[in-house]
């Protein structure tokens, strides 16, 4: 076998796995899909362009085949009908049709104002088979990734958009817990995705930007609504805790009534008109103001009852322990009085019984069953009495 002949077969294997490559690209689904919507006219801008271009180069690949086809044809002719034909001559003719400028190949139209009489309609050029292998390989290769580009383009075009179509229903259920309905941006389809998928990502983009602004508003807004609903239990709690105080308190001057006579009541620095009622009304409007969703209003609104309550509770506090000073004053001169009685009676042992200090002691025992006690009155009796057992230890 010649070198003729091995060349022969390797354009044989050449032109098999050429014809075997472009049949499966062209056959394949998303360029049938491409051609199909090409025909169709659904294509535009970029994405029109780009699918022209690739289904030329897929045609244009099949004529450049051909024209190739055609040469190894007559190249293998050439080889089998040599009985009139020296082998050297056989030779010579495959090498100048398989290594020689044996294509002729059409790459344009001559213009009429720019074409001779006699002259072609078609501009063309002489190539050699293994030159126009190169232009084909780059015509595959171009189509292939064109085709690619567009089919990748769609399918994550309609996934990226079905996907954003997702997350804004969320938001949009999000929105309406939040009573936010109507500072939601509008959700436009993408017009251009399925007429021109490859610039339709910029604008999936600009979609997605907006709904990640729109995320972080509603963020914001429930993180004001969530500090809103915990001011507003807050502030409910410490309302308790008032009411809570001032019971406490109105228990105490009761108690302190009843001891020393409701005129004491008059020498106490009172807390004032009870502030609750003003108070719980002004917790009940911003309770309502929470329910209707004017969050930021009622945050505002709480830093000033909460000012207004820590006041309340000061001056509570302030007015019980004054009223649990007077009622401890009387236990403190109970508990004098019990142990000057205590006194007494060890000193009665050892001097004797004193008839004046036994009338004062009785008396001031029947001062102090009596309600509401005379208070100062007690005071300079058991003073008296203290002094009367000073004088005997003396």
């Amino acid at each position: 076998m010649s070198n003729m002949d091995d060349s022969l077969a390797v354009w044989q294997q050449r032109l098999a796995a050429i014809s075997a490559n472009a049949n499966e690209l062209a056959d394949a689904e998303s360029t049938k899909r491409i051609r199909i919507k090409l025909r169709a006219g659904n294509y535009s801008g970029l994405s029109k362009t780009k699918a022209e271009r690739a289904t030329a180069q897929l045609s244009t690949l099949v004529d450049d085949y051909l024209l190739l086809a055609n040469i190894v044809d007559e190249a293998l002719t050439i080889a089998r009908g040599g009985l009139f034909m020296s082998s050297s001559t056989r030779d010579e003719k495959i090498s100048a049709l398989l290594e020689g400028s044996s294509i002729v190949r059409t790459t344009g139209q001559v213009s009429i104002k720019n074409r001779d009489l006699l002259g072609s309609a078609a501009q063309s050029s002489q190539l050699t088979p293994a030159a126009l292998l190169l232009i084909m390989q780059n015509e595959f290769e171009q189509a292939r990734d064109t085709l690619n580009e567009l089919d990748l383009a769609e399918i994550k075009g309609e996934e990226a958009l079905a996907s954003l179509k997702h997350d804004y229903s969320l938001m949009e259920q999000r929105a309406q817990g939040l009573k936010a309905e109507s500072d939601r941006p509008s959700f436009i389809e993408i017009q251009g995705l399925q007429a021109d998928p490859i610039n339709a990502i910029d604008g999936i983009e600009a979609l997605r930007r907006s709904l990640r602004v729109w995320a972080a508003r509603l963020d914001d807004l429930e993180h004001t609504k969530v500090s809103a609903a915990k001011e507003v239990e807050q502030a409910k709690l410490t309302l308790n805790e008032l009411k809570n105080l001032e019971r406490t308190y109105c228990s105490q001057c009761e108690k302190l009534s009843q001891l020393c006579g409701a005129q004491i009541l008059s020498t106490l620095k009172m807390p004032g008109t009870s502030p609750i009622t003003m108070l719980q009304s002004w917790c009940e409007t911003l309770e309502n103001s929470l329910h209707a969703g004017q969050w930021s209003a009622v945050l505002v609104g709480m830093t000033r009852l909460q000012m207004a309550m820590t006041q309340a509770q000061a001056d509570l506090n302030r007015a019980i322990a004054e009223v649990q000073t007077r009622c401890a004053e009387v236990d403190e001169l109970k508990g004098r009085f019990a142990a000057y009685k205590a006194k007494d009676q060890a000193l009665s042992r050892q001097f004797g019984i004193d008839e004046s200090r036994q009338l004062l002691r009785a008396q001031i025992e029947t001062d102090f069953l009596m309600q509401p006690l005379e208070l100062e009155n007690l005071r300079v009796k058991v003073s008296q009495y203290q002094q009367m057992l000073s004088k005997i230890v003396h």
